[in-house]
């Protein structure tokens, strides 16, 4: 999170010293916008009477969400596998960063197509739980899509999914984000392009399953390669 702040605020001074340095960077607006990517903030500046980049951060504040899912497990001294059940968080909070330009082919007109990138918050899904039926057990694990999620010896499990740091978007949009006036209305819809979610595991290695796996962390795997923005900000002029 620490380096995604630190990235964006550096596009953020940039903008501001780009804004004060060159007479094509002749405004500066700031918008505040509530979406898919949870609470944003950004600075906008003009490029030229057509393009406009703004820079900003997106906090997704912490979802969560609980179930119980099976969990396999060798008992210690033993050939014998078991199965039980374990209770999995899921947590959807991300911090992410992002770059866009804004192309209006009608200077003055509304009609935006937003080309960009965000970054940072690769972890899209965290998991975590807890059994103390699974205390110092063998080869215990859960799964999630094609893998074996390792639970270690103290009962616990600790994973998720995640996707590309830098993460390319393209989208289509109305309004200003730097308003002829006071204030402005934007909409945003559009999509990042993360590819498909990796399983990573931080309570052991990966195991692939073999065999065919269908559960629902399969479907989401398969389902999430583009991740949907829908944004509503509204934006303000600093100067």
């Amino acid at each position: 999170m620490k380096k995604v702040l630190a990235i964006a605020l550096t596009a953020i001074i940039s903008l501001v010293a780009n804004a004060q340095s060159f007479d094509v960077f002749n405004h500066l607006g700031a918008g505040v916008s509530v979406g898919t990517t949870g609470i944003s903030v950004n600075l906008a500046t003009p490029i030229t009477s057509w393009v406009t980049m703004r820079a900003g951060v997106d906090i997704m504040p912490g979802i969560n969400i609980n179930t119980d899912v099976d969990a396999d497990y060798t008992v210690s001294g033993t050939t014998d596998t078991r199965s039980t059940n374990i209770d999995l968080e899921c947590g959807l909070g991300r911090t992410q960063g992002n770059v866009i330009f804004n192309f209006y082919p009608i200077p003055k007109a509304g009609l935006y197509v937003a080309v960009g990138a965000y970054f940072g918050g690769n972890k899209f899904v965290k998991l975590k739980g807890h059994s103390k039926e699974l205390e110092g057990v063998l080869d215990g694990s859960i799964q999630v899509g094609d893998y074996n999620l390792p639970v270690d010896k103290n009962g616990n499990v600790h994973g998720g999914l995640k996707v590309k740091s830098f993460r390319p978007y393209v989208g289509l949009g109305w309004g200003r984000a730097i308003p002829k006036r006071f204030l402005a209305f934007n909409i945003d819809l559009g999509v990042q392009i993360q590819g498909k979610p990796e399983v990573y595991s931080e309570t052991g290695d990966l195991s692939k399953i073999t065999g065919e796996v269908d559960n629902d962390f399969t479907k989401i795997i398969d389902n999430f390669k583009v991740y949907p923005v829908l944004s509503f900000r509204l934006s303000g002029k600093i100067f």
